[in-house]
């Protein structure tokens, strides 16, 4: 496992062209990605991030590396990367020190900026939260997973987002049953609709045009609503209705409002941004295209 602190305070002055700068750093083992910080908009000369990481690594890697990019509508402007090689790490002391930003032929940037970050590499068997699995008392776990158990959850196992009702195959079960498809949006709709505290919603793709209930042999009170509505008026409710959405870069106005894989990121947004109520939208970014 490594810790490590992006403190930020790139020094001297780093040059950007028009509009304003976006400036984020990106965490890499060579070339796997295992961290990023936000976007600092207001202090483009001298981002200061203030961040912390604890990243589970079992990577091949000769440096840790960090890369300053500026964010751009489509893709990044690479900045620089910065190199702490890993054989530094393995003695467990931390590393707190200002490290150059090179380019890519490794010669430093121009006005010899640099970034300042601490770093530790300990053992994973000293986190506490490594290896619990699930237990019980017959049962000693799963080795070498990240979370410790947690009681009250739940998962829900779909072959598809809709089954008719004259499903022929007939599968047999323990105990003389026979298993009876469950069917998912169906399942959603009544989650929906039931809902008196809270809705978290999270997905590639919330699309609000879509409607739930479609098999007019199976109608439900209410099933002819769509979906944004239907969130709308649990929000109306009094319902917290929360939703983490897959921001397409690619989905703009300029370009094509629905993006290369048709997300429906910018219809959602629109959707919901004059909602008075408690409704809220939080967005993830897409993949780096500008690595």
């Amino acid at each position: 496992m490594v810790v490590i602190l992006i403190i930020g305070n790139i020094e001297e002055t780093v040059g950007f062209g028009q509009g304003t700068p976006k400036i984020y750093a990106t965490i890499d083992l060579e070339k796997a990605r295992v961290g990023r910080t936000r976007k600092i908009e207001d202090e483009p000369e001298n981002p200061r991030w203030y961040e912390s990481f604890h990243i589970y690594c079992a990577h091949s890697a000769s440096n840790v590396i960090f890369t300053v990019k500026d964010d751009n509508p489509i893709g990044a402007t690479l900045i620089g990367r910065a190199y702490v090689p890993v054989e530094e790490l393995l003695n467990g002391e931390e590393i707190d020190r200002w490290v150059e930003i090179l380019d890519t032929d490794k010669n430093p940037i121009s006005a010899g900026s640099k970034i300042h970050v601490k770093l530790r590499y300990f053992d994973v068997t000293q986190d506490r939260n490594w290896a619990h699995g699930v237990k019980s008392g017959k049962y000693p776990g799963v080795p070498y997973t990240f979370f410790a158990q947690r009681q009250g959850c739940r998962v829900s196992l779909y072959q598809d987002a809709h089954v008719p009702g004259d499903f022929i195959p007939k599968i047999p079960l323990a105990g003389g049953k026979y298993y009876e498809p469950h069917r998912c949006w169906e399942d959603i709709f009544d989650a929906i609709t039931n809902a008196k505290h809270f809705i978290y919603i999270t997905g590639w793709s919330v699309y609000t045009q879509i409607s739930l209930i479609r098999d007019s042999r199976r109608p439900k009170p209410g099933g002819d609503v769509m979906l944004g509505d239907l969130l709308k008026n649990k929000a109306r409710e009094g319902v917290k209705v929360l939703m983490l959405v897959w921001d397409d870069r690619t989905s703009l106005d300029l370009l094509k409002r629905n993006g290369k894989m048709a997300a429906h990121d910018e219809d959602t947004e629109n959707f919901f941004q004059d909602s008075s109520y408690d409704l809220k939208q939080s967005y993830l970014s897409t993949l780096d295209m500008g690595k």
